[in-house]
């Protein structure tokens, strides 16, 4: 009809759904090149660099919520492609602050495993995740609180892009969970 006025409200769950339509876009599209064997420009990477410019990027997140961020850089290097090594530390940490409560904390450490090579671990002081769940959380779309996950955000897939940029590092990822206790999810980057 016409002269009839729309609600602000309803622009708000528009636009947000729209955003959440993008996002999840981008993320199946950086799915989609991963599985195509996309190449890979590996160089050496500063680790505390990196780290501090991702917690500078994430600073909005982790502010609102008091939560603080500490960085251990044992493994000052990492042979990695930038971009592709930057979103795994983005959606780790992102992970990381939606899943902390206020005031939590979220430690990021990288240090050097012979057997393993570098490690970059992030671990959260959040609710923790119990075993059952550990062996699918790297599924596309696999969600452990459906109705949790919908309430802050995110795609469902950032944990299966995580998977497959490591992978084609030839390395690995995998979590260290126990419902309380926290969660600290493990990447390796084998040593070249």
């Amino acid at each position: 009809r016409a002269g009839r006025e729309i609600s602000p409200d309803f622009v708000k769950v528009i636009t947000s759904n729209s955003e959440r339509l993008m996002s999840l876009i981008n993320d199946l599209l950086d799915l989609s090149s991963l599985e195509a064997s996309a190449e890979l420009h590996k160089t050496k990477i500063d680790t505390r660099e990196l780290t501090g410019r991702v917690c500078k990027q994430l600073e909005s997140a982790t502010g609102a919520k008091h939560q603080t961020v500490e960085i251990d850089s044992q493994a000052a290097s990492v042979n990695a492609d930038l971009r592709r090594l930057e979103q795994v530390l983005v959606n780790l940490m992102d992970n990381a602050s939606k899943y902390t409560p206020v005031g939590g904390s979220i430690k990021v450490s990288w240090s050097f495993d012979r057997g393993k090579g570098v490690l970059l671990r992030v671990k959260d002081s959040g609710p923790g995740i119990a075993p059952e769940h550990h062996a699918r959380l790297f599924e596309r779309f696999y969600r452990v609180d459906k109705a949790r996950s919908r309430e802050i955000g995110g795609t469902g897939l950032g944990l299966a892009i995580v998977k497959h940029i490591l992978q084609r590092h030839g390395g690995a990822v995998w979590v260290e969970s126990k419902l309380g206790e926290g969660s600290t999810f493990v990447c390796s980057f084998p040593s070249d």
